[in-house]
């Protein structure tokens, strides 16, 4: 099955979603999504189990695997960071020079992925829920190339938006503080109110401050699937899957094995 920008494929009861990159990034970077499988089932949302059972696949090569504490830092794919070390990160940046493989884990929470050519070929894995999207996450770690002196120019970066719990699913009660927070933030056509209860639209959120940073909607991928909705293809912490992840990973191609 094929989704524009990504190809769902079922590896021997693993079920994954392999990014597909637009020709100017096809020769630079690899990502793929695993979703509900006997791999993932096994690790238990442990990235250093994961990551004993798949790295004979790429190389054996170093894996950095933050701990996400749904915030905005973004640390680079370097072996300074790599397993057994976990910094507290929600974001991992890839380059060409990198010298190992990114990844992150989800459930209900939008695996966020970025990449460009420009200044430089780079791609970015971020985990971006309900918190790293009120704090816009995606927003603030495309501004850091602006920051950098070199101006970012939105077509020729590239987004996709990985399976996330949906807008009929995801609620929170309308007098919590962080709820209060979030309704300063979000775009009103990202959140309705229903019997005291506020519904968030965390894609379309998501989606929304892409398209601010001047990314054009054609740039940007998105998988319509619900985790809470689909537990038989995906994992949701809402439905019950209290240790059990989805598993973001991403690497150049002169360092992942095919």
């Amino acid at each position: 099955m094929q989704i524009k920008g990504f190809k769902y494929i079922d590896e021997n009861g693993q079920k994954e979603l392999q990014l597909v990159m637009p020709k100017e990034l096809e020769t630079l970077f690899k990502a793929t999504i695993y979703c509900k499988g006997d791999i993932m089932d096994i690790s238990e949302g442990n990235p250093e189990k994961t990551w004993h059972l798949m790295s004979s696949n790429f190389n054996n090569i170093h894996l950095v695997a933050p701990h996400q504490v749904h915030g905005t830092k973004v640390i680079p794919s370097t072996s300074q960071y790599a397993l057994p070390l976990r910094p507290k990160a929600d974001g991992v940046l890839i380059t060409s020079s990198s010298d190992s493989m990114a990844s992150l884990r989800f459930a209900d929470c939008a695996p966020v992925v970025l990449a460009s050519v420009a200044p430089e070929p780079w791609m970015m894995l971020l985990h971006s829920g309900f918190v790293g999207t009120v704090k816009n996450i995606s927003g603030k770690s495309l501004a850091t190339f602006s920051k950098k002196g070199s101006a970012l120019k939105g077509e020729r970066v590239w987004a996709w938006i990985g399976p996330c719990i949906c807008k009929d699913c995801y609620s929170r009660k309308i007098d919590d503080p962080s709820t209060q927070n979030a309704l300063k933030v979000y775009s009103p056509e990202n959140y309705y109110d229903k019997n005291g209860m506020v519904y968030f639209d965390i894609r379309g959120e998501i989606k929304r401050q892409l398209m601010r940073c001047g990314l054009p909607c054609d740039n940007i991928y998105e998988v319509d699937g619900c985790t809470y909705c689909n537990s038989g293809s995906y994992y949701s912490y809402r439905a019950g899957d209290e240790r059990a992840r989805m598993f973001l990973l991403g690497g150049n191609t002169t360092k992942a094995a095919h």
